[in-house]
């Protein structure tokens, strides 16, 4: 007689992924269930609850809830991600802005998503290297994540050699502070690339959040994000977006979730890499 297989999952799991998918919008699936597991077995241990219980408090629980998703939130990142994007980002895209901006001499870019400040911190580079120096215009970087300990390390601008190996080397010499040896202590980012920044913890899936952005935005990277959400989300989040993108603005998203922006007003570039969005004036 065959044996059948155990079934390891967690049958008390689903009322919490419910609970996730409803607060911040996000699709179940594979990855995100090993995560939860783990994060259920040790909270549960920790707090003296058996799994079933410990599933139905967090799952009720605002406060608890968060937790758990603080936990298991992916936040995988890199400075310059998507080369190609970012290449376009700074010859093509940004500088077009700029000209269009010049009356005003204003820019307001988004990074939704941010993690640990990679994103925004590439997007900051750019603007130097692009404005250098010129004082007179006025550079709104907004940075959002959801886990507050990725806020915390982007708040002090300092990266291991290791997170900066793909990074040009003219730019990590221009823009990092300190030895680049793989053993080194980290680097500290120079503190002009931090003057326009806007650190906020937020949930993207939170309509309160789209209630007082500081838009509207001429760029919102809002990249590998979409694709962790499920369809109501998507549809969501993606209206939010067009919605708070100035009219000649740009949404970049990962090269991958360029299916998944289905909205009237947000068409895709066909002179620019996969993965941006262009809002007509």
């Amino acid at each position: 007689m065959p044996v059948k297989k155990r079934n390891l999952t967690n049958p008390h799991l689903p009322q919490l992924e419910k609970a996730l998918a409803q607060v911040y919008g996000w699709a179940p699936n594979e990855t995100l269930r090993a995560a939860l597991q783990a994060v259920v077995t040790d909270k549960a241990r920790r707090l003296l609850f058996d799994e079933m219980t410990y599933c139905r408090v967090a799952a009720q629980s605002p406060g608890e809830l968060h937790s758990v998703a603080e936990e298991i939130a992916l936040g995988e990142t890199s400075f310059f991600r998507e080369p190609e994007q970012f290449r376009a980002l700074w010859r093509m895209v940004l500088p077009e802005l700029i000209e269009k901006r010049a009356d005003t001499k204003r820019l307001r870019l988004w990074s939704a998503g941010c993690s640990t400040g990679e994103e925004p911190f590439s997007l900051a580079m750019i603007l130097e290297d692009l404005l250098g120096e010129a004082s007179d215009w006025r550079i709104e970087i907004l940075a959002v994540d959801l886990r507050s300990k990725a806020l915390l390390h982007a708040s002090q601008g300092r990266y291991h050699p290791l997170q900066l190996r793909n990074l040009d080397p003219a730019l990590r010499d221009r823009f990092f502070h300190g030895s680049q040896s793989p053993d080194a202590p980290p680097g500290e980012l120079d503190r002009r690339l931090r003057r326009n920044i806007r650190l906020r913890h937020a949930n993207l899936y939170d309509p309160h959040l789209w209630q007082h952005l500081p838009g509207p935005f001429d760029v919102i990277v809002c990249s590998n994000v979409l694709t962790h959400m499920h369809y109501t989300a998507v549809q969501q989040t993606t209206a939010r977006i067009q919605q708070a993108l100035a009219p000649g603005g740009y949404l970049l998203v990962g090269s991958v979730e360029v299916g998944l922006v289905n909205q009237a007003r947000l068409r895709p570039s066909q002179a620019l890499p996969r993965g941006f969005f262009h809002r007509p004036e």
